[in-house]
């Protein structure tokens, strides 16, 4: 489990992040929702060791974020940012392997190929494997991508700690379709493998239909956190989100349904 225990994040004079606590679970979807400008991804790189705190702690696993060797944390998480680009050609299996570089063990030629190709095949692009990747579209490109996430969780951490998966809007830019499958996969996982995920996103449905838990940020500091029924209430998306809306009980999947209003 990750503990954030009270942090503060300052950016010049400007406090980014302000006394925000709350845990990401093991096998558990965590969704952070918010306006931009929220902190949302400021959030994301604290928990990820990329932005140095200014007050309180991270906790990992029962170990302080910063005792942690990088080499060591680069096998206990993945990061899918909001933007990736190659400015030259490469196929798909090539981008992929690259999940096997934070790998600590020996990995022979044979079990690295056997990697790829399984990650491949559940993200669903194993037809692509000898495709450019610069060749495909967005959202075939955030499966080959999550895929090349997969492969860097694949190494075995030490009994009771465990892997976690940090996705920095990864529905940005890709159609309505793409953007299902690809949190359903996600999803999937939390379930199959026990990864701890969490998720900047900004639709609030897809949030609804897919997170376990639901943060909403607001100038830094956490308005709301909870279960999707908890967090989603008419009254709580008009003060944090600016948003008037309408919630209703999903008529599949019994989670909360928002219909936003105009102003």
């Amino acid at each position: 489990m990750i503990e954030i225990k009270g942090i503060d994040v300052v950016k010049g004079n400007r406090k980014i992040i302000e006394d925000v606590s709350f845990s990401i679970r093991p096998s558990q979807f965590t969704v952070v929702l918010g306006m931009n400008g929220a902190g949302k991804t400021t959030l994301l790189s604290a928990i990820t060791s990329r932005e140095k705190l200014s007050k309180g702690e991270i906790v990992w696993d029962r170990k302080r974020l910063y005792d942690f060797d990088l080499k060591d944390l680069a096998v206990r998480r993945a990061v899918l940012s909001q933007k990736f680009s190659l400015g030259f050609p490469m196929k798909v299996k090539e981008l992929v392997e690259m999940g096997c570089y934070p790998i600590k063990r020996k990995i022979s030629n044979i079990e690295k190929k056997e990697l790829i190709h399984n990650a491949l095949t559940e993200v669903g692009m194993r037809s692509f494997l000898n495709r450019d990747f610069i060749s495909l579209s967005g959202g075939e490109q955030k499966r080959v991508l999550l895929a090349k996430c997969l492969v860097q969780l694949d190494d075995k951490c030490e009994q009771g700690d465990s892997k976690y998966l940090f996705l920095d809007e990864p529905t940005a830019s890709i159609d309505i379709q793409h953007s299902f499958k690809i949190l359903q996969l996600v999803k999937e996982l939390t379930i199959k493998k026990g990864i701890g995920v969490f998720a900047i996103l900004h639709d609030l449905n897809l949030a609804a239909q897919f997170a376990d838990k639901i943060i909403i940020l607001k100038n830094g500091r956490i308005t709301h956190k909870g279960s999707p029924t908890e967090v989603f209430k008419e009254t709580h998306i008009e003060s944090s989100l600016g948003i008037k809306s309408i919630i209703q009980k999903h008529p599949l999947f019994g989670c909360p349904h928002i219909t936003t209003l105009p102003s």
